[in-house]
């Protein structure tokens, strides 16, 4: 059987700097190949190149299914090629029925009315061949975030299926802002997709995921593809040596080992659209995590904390006991935030690293009614040296940072600051392996110099290796608190499903 893909030779360079050199790889039907690497490894240009945003240098050559197709494509989804983004170009506005068609027209030539009932009877049937569990009325906003990248999948599916029976889905990044648990449904229904005969190219960070569903994984580095393996012979450790042409060490950062001082955040009989009554408090030098399954809460609480407004109830003080009821508040009183959706809600995207990392501290700079430029730069350029965010280029726009250093930008912001507290929700979501261990270093030597530290997250593994204190949510409430010894990946799993006694 002919190959579904077949790269050979595909090279992209960009004002003399080589980007993609000499990249051939191979597809089968019915496989999913992952593609790793780190941020600015060439995956991204890849993608580009394969549906038909860049045409690569003279030599490439690209057959689909047997056929040989000329550089650039043009329309991917002409060739059977349908390519499933992070944003998922869903229109919230509208159902599950209208997005589910808007891309095939309805199902309705020009001049023809659509039909609903066999708009209906498509979506359904498709449904349930994937064993996905959608209501076709219900509004695109009310869906969860698996929910709507299955939603994307099943659309790219239907729209596939109008033109043929060859297909080739590209995912790129699909689950990066999910939890794990809504990670795994997502990844679940691609497998089933190629099992059904479809080929999927599927990029990722999260390295546990891909060797879990992948059959062979192409590792990036600098441009060239560095070797294909077979997924169930990798590990994370062997794909991060691939990834960085050497040995990370330990994933992790230390644990600390100092008993945590005063306390700096507390948090009082809090109540939102699923916290139920919770109280807590933080100390100095501590790092807490906080966790539960999906819908228990934790994606909520912590915007709960800097925002009386989004509360039913409760309240959020520091250590002086001045409360905090909104997010110029809680700035003021030391309060600092990374939310986990990086790209709408941490950074403004094209604006430069150095107004990117001063904006929350401007004052400092202006006298007279005056900017003072060179010294603002000269202190970016210093954070920049001390946080290792590259390329140490303060005048760059910070969309064209790497996702990892564009975190790192943000973390450079609010450290800049010496917040007493620091709120993190999934601070190392969309940030490539090579590049998280900086980060949690970050996170480790804030609450060295005496930050309180709170990681909302349903990363088990991370909250084992960081915290000192792990609180655990059933139904918006805390159910379970592990502390020392207690704190174990095992030991959270178990209390998430309730399978241990309630705290």
């Amino acid at each position: 059987m002919d190959p579904a893909l077949s790269l050979e030779h595909v090279s992209k360079t960009f004002a003399g700097v080589t980007v993609l050199s000499d990249v051939s790889l191979e597809l089968a039907p019915g496989e999913v190949r992952a593609l790793v690497g780190q941020n600015g490894s060439g995956k991204s240009t890849l993608v580009k190149v394969l549906t038909g945003y860049h045409a690569p240098d003279e030599g490439a050559r690209l057959r689909f299914w047997g056929e040989e197709l000329a550089f650039p494509l043009g329309s991917p989804q002409e060739h059977g090629i349908a390519v499933i983004h992070q944003d998922l170009a869903l229109v919230e506005s509208m159902t599950v029925l209208e997005n589910f068609g808007i891309s095939s027209r309805y199902g309705a030539g020009r001049g023809h009315p659509v039909s609903w009932s066999a708009e209906q009877d498509r979506c359904r049937e498709l449904c349930e061949r994937f064993e996905v569990k959608l209501s076709p009325d219900v509004l695109v906003a009310e869906l969860d975030p698996s929910e709507r990248a299955m939603l994307a999948i099943i659309r790219a599916v239907r729209q596939l299926e109008d033109g043929g029976t060859r297909q080739l889905f590209i995912l790129d990044e699909p689950t990066t802002y999910l939890t794990s648990h809504a990670a795994e449904q997502v990844t679940d229904l691609i497998r089933r997709v190629a099992d059904a005969g479809a080929a999927a190219l599927f990029v990722s960070h999260r390295l546990a995921e891909v060797t879990r569903i992948s059959d062979q994984i192409s590792v990036l580095r600098d441009g060239h593809l560095v070797d294909t393996v077979v997924a169930k012979d990798a590990t994370e450790a062997s794909l991060l040596e691939l990834m960085l042409g050497r040995s990370i060490g330990d994933f992790y950062p230390p644990k600390l080992s100092e008993r945590p001082g005063e306390t700096v955040l507390t948090v009082d009989s809090m109540v939102g659209e699923q916290i139920e009554d919770t109280s807590f408090v933080v100390r100095r030098g501590e790092i807490l995590g906080i966790t539960g399954l999906v819908g228990m809460g934790q994606d909520e609480l912590p915007y709960l904390i800097v925002d009386r407004h989004r509360r039913h109830g409760g309240t959020a003080s520091v250590a002086d006991g001045h409360e905090i009821n909104s997010p110029a508040e809680a700035i003021a009183a030391g309060v600092a935030l990374v939310p986990a959706n990086r790209q709408r809600e941490s950074i403004w995207i094209d604006a430069t690293a150095t107004e990117n990392m001063t904006i929350a501290s401007l004052g400092e700079y202006v006298r007279g009614g005056r900017i003072r430029y060179a010294e603002e730069t000269a202190d970016v350029l210093g954070l920049m040296q001390r946080f290792q965010v590259m390329p140490t280029a303060p005048s760059r726009p910070v969309g064209t940072f790497s996702g990892g250093n564009q975190q790192k930008i943000v973390l450079a912001k609010w450290l800049k600051l010496g917040p007493s507290v620091l709120l993190l929700h999934e601070p190392t979501q969309g940030v490539d392996a090579g590049a998280r261990k900086s980060v949690l270093e970050m996170v480790c030597d804030s609450a060295r110099n005496g930050a309180g530290v709170i990681i909302f997250s349903a990363d088990y593994e991370q909250l084992d290796h960081l915290c000192q204190r792990v609180l655990v949510l059933r139904h918006g409430n805390i159910a379970h608190s592990l502390s020392g010894a207690e704190v174990s990946e095992a030991n959270i799993v178990r209390a998430c499903h309730g399978l241990v006694e309630a705290a």
